[in-house]
């Protein structure tokens, strides 16, 4: 209860994102302020020339801390003040020689005076470690002429100039971002150097740094583990002494195995195995000097730690457990992706054999059907006692017959006694039996091919399915668009932001990522940012979703509809059950589609066929946008019925983001695209769904701007003029308003005679 309270007195108090910037400014000034003035060995300033050499963005807050730390603090104050004043001019030269680095194409399109300006005080981090370990080169020479060339001076001058370098490159791993590791080494050198600065503050007898220290230990403990809480401990006591780097790194090491298990029996054997080693090395006088302070600091850390009441830096968030979760996730979807692939490749490879298997037995044609007709007759001749008659005195006109028998069985699949000569009839004693047999025989074969054809039915239902499965697998959102990755970076540059990294995923929606922004030098606003990548791509935007970090920000975008559709049916049937079937949905990534199926007839055939199709495709495209496999489906799918009636497909599917468009037709009839006063017809030779083998659909694609109108028509609209010469006049010259429009075609077909077909009409509305 006492924690839940206190972390919503702990979200009450969370501040702003520019508040946390002010004072991150704040407390780098502090910094530099603080610790330029702070002796170190051999009597050397080193932290301020180390914080100006490594800062970036933030240099002014820090050169400004460190002047006034020097004019206040130190003595030779006049040759430092000169060194910083050097220093700030070098980084300023250096930025001017080596700008930011040209791999994250931040400044494409900038012109180059703002180039210029834009990357001061962002130079590599081998040229800053270089320009501060000259500055600190320049006043160690300085030190040796002033004192007359002694060799202590000497070795100062090598020791000061080596020790600052080494300082700028951690120090500069807070700035970088280059790694956590390097963030972490960055943030330890400056607890030491502020350790190192505070060492000896006291209040009544009890040492604020040891406390900082082991507070400082056991935070990082938490949420690093005890490796890296030791390790910490071990820096951090070297400002106090051997005895204290010891102590302070068993702490750490303890405290992290045992947060997981409780954080009281963390801090609990943390302080007494700390207290215990320091008592083992230097006697009981340990119990002096080192319980008040590390037992302040446990009764300080404990509650703090257990309720969760200090923020948590990015770096510190436990960034390995969620790689490995990452790591395992991925892996996960790779052996998802593998297997589906796999199911994929099997369901192709079953449709290729049902095809083989059903290829092997087909209806036999109409030579198929004479050799057939021959076949038995000449079995039942062998033992008729009329065999030289009609092998010998009369071959015509046993031949014509076995002939005629072969054409009957082909175009009618039976054979009847009218199908051969009256005087054949009369002098074959087995002509009723050979006709038996043959009815027979070719009842078999009717037989086989109804379950050949369906087993090829299966063959393409497995191949149709196998491609639908692979199309899921591979049109993904997440796969990188490159192209459009392109030019985006090229549209940010434009408008001025300052990035790491950009990404463009996705097929029909895109989706754009930009990490690693900084929202305080990019001079752009989030509208004019969407406004020139709209511009860029060619696509409408969302407004930018801003997640800000500790520093840095990520921003992204989805693409929206650039048009919308508003469509209107209207339909009159010349039965009560209806042949045509009228449908608009939304499909798969928020795809538009229009749809009339048109059962081939009239009555309750035409109207189950037609119904039968339009749910089909409504359902499948709702999953997939794979409409040619969609259609595939649907074609097998009416041939397994083994019933005469067909359907016709008019699809129109339109792209709201990317504003294309396209008809799919399998024996529909025309459409029409009216764009102001013009008027385009689109049409197709093809057959029926459920007539071919295979499917017979062909696709027209165009491209649609605000205010087109798309028409569609079933067979009864035009039937009475093919040519449809009237609708397209009419579509020039009537002004009806778009609801209307549907109906008023309909009227018009009527009045043109159209009343023996069921009529439909669906009108879409670009806006």
């Amino acid at each position: 209860m006492i924690g839940t309270r206190l972390k919503k007195i702990k979200e009450r108090l969370s501040i702003s994102p520019e508040i946390k910037m002010i004072l991150f400014e704040v407390l780098l000034f502090a910094l530099g302020f603080f610790l330029t003035g702070v002796k170190f060995l051999f009597s050397t300033y080193p932290f301020g020339i180390a914080l100006v050499g490594s800062s970036k963005k933030y240099t002014p807050f820090v050169f400004a801390g460190a002047i006034l730390s020097v004019v206040f603090f130190m003595d030779s104050s006049i040759v430092y003040l000169v060194a910083l004043v050097g220093l700030l001019g070098l980084r300023t030269v250096s930025s001017f020689i080596k700008k930011r680095d040209e791999s994250k194409k931040t400044y494409l399109g900038e012109r180059q005076g703002e180039k210029i300006a834009r990357a001061l005080f962002c130079e590599d981090v081998e040229l800053r470690i270089a320009v501060s370990a000259l500055t600190a080169l320049g006043i160690g020479i300085y030190s040796v002429i002033a004192n007359g060339y002694v060799y202590y001076d000497t070795f100062v001058l090598i020791f000061n100039t080596v020790f600052v370098s080494i300082l700028t490159y951690c120090i500069s791993g807070i700035y970088e971002q280059r790694q956590r590791r390097s963030t972490l080494l960055g943030l330890c050198t400056v607890a030491f150097c502020l350790m190192y600065a505070l060492h000896g503050r006291e209040i009544q007898g009890i040492d604020i740094t040891i406390i900082l220290s082991y507070s400082l230990v056991l935070y990082v403990s938490k949420h690093q583990g005890g490796i890296k809480g030791g390790a910490l401990g071990l820096v951090l006591g070297i400002a106090h002494g051997a005895t204290y780097s010891a102590v302070l790194g068993i702490g750490g090491v303890v405290s992290g195995f045992l947060w997981g298990i409780s954080p009281y029996l963390a801090v609990m054997c943390s302080f007494i195995l700390s207290i215990g080693y320091g008592i083992a090395m230097i006697g009981y006088e340990a119990i002096v000097f080192l319980t008040p302070e590390m037992l302040a600091a446990s009764l300080l850390m404990y509650p703090l730690i257990r309720f969760e009441l200090l923020p948590t830096l990015e770096i510190m968030t436990g960034n390995e457990i969620k790689g490995m979760e990452l790591y395992r996730l991925q892996k996960r979807v790779v052996s998802s992706k593998m297997r589906i692939d796999k199911l994929s490749a099997t369901l192709i490879e079953v449709s290729k054999m049902l095809k083989t298997v059903s290829g092997r037995i087909k209806s036999p044609d109409k030579n198929g059907y004479s050799d057939m007709s021959l076949e038995v007759c000449e079995g039942y001749c062998y033992s008729c006692p009329k065999e030289n008659i009609c092998w010998q005195r009369d071959v015509d006109t046993t031949q014509s017959n076995i002939e005629k028998i072969g054409e009957a069985l082909f175009a009618r699949k039976e054979v009847t006694k009218g199908d051969v000569d009256e005087k054949f009839l009369h002098r074959c004693p087995n002509i009723e039996k050979i006709m038996e047999e043959l009815n027979r025989r070719n009842k078999e074969i009717l037989a086989q091919s109804v379950k050949n054809d369906k087993l090829d039915v299966s063959a393409q239902d497995y191949d149709a399915i196998g491609k639908m499965v692979a199309t899921l697998l591979y049109e993904e959102e997440d796969v990188k668009d490159k192209q459009m990755t392109e030019r985006a970076g090229r549209g940010c540059a434009k408008s001025g932001l300052i990035y790491d990294k950009i990404r463009v995923d996705g097929g029909q929606k895109k989706r754009i990522t930009i990490t690693g922004v900084d929202i305080q030098r990019s001079r752009c606003t989030s509208k004019s940012l969407r406004e020139e990548l709209e511009k860029t791509l060619g696509i409408s935007l969302s407004e930018p979703e801003i997640e800000e970090g500790e520093i840095y920000a990520t921003v992204s975008m989805s693409s929206r509809p650039a048009i919308e559709i508003d469509s209107y049916c209207a339909t009159h049937s010349i039965n009560e059950e209806n042949g045509d079937t009228i449908s608009a949905f939304v499909g798969e990534g928020d795809m538009e589609y229009m749809l009339i199926c048109d059962g081939m007839g009239s009555g309750r055939e035409a109207h189950l066929t037609s119904q039968m199709c339009a749910s089909f495709l409504e359902k499948m495209l709702s999953a997939t946008g794979s409409v040619k496999l969609c259609l595939s489906m649907l074609n097998n799918f009416i041939r397994a019925k083994n019933m005469e009636c067909s359907s016709t497909v008019d699809l129109l599917e339109i792209n709201p983001v990317t504003k294309e468009g396209r008809f799919i037709k399998s024996g529909a009839s025309p459409s029409y695209v009216k764009r102001q006063s013009e008027v385009f017809k689109l049409q197709s030779k093809t057959a029926p769904i459920g007539i071919m083998r295979t499917l017979d659909a062909e696709e027209l694609s165009f491209t649609l701007n605000k205010g087109d109108v798309c028409v569609m028509v079933s067979d009864g609209v035009v039937g009475s003029c093919p040519e449809s010469k009237w609708l397209m006049q009419y579509l020039k010259d009537t002004p009806s308003s778009p609801d209307a429009l549907a109906q008023s075609i309909i009227d018009e077909a009527k009045r043109r005679g159209g009343k023996k077909d069921d009529m439909s009409v669906v009108v879409a509305v670009i806006k």
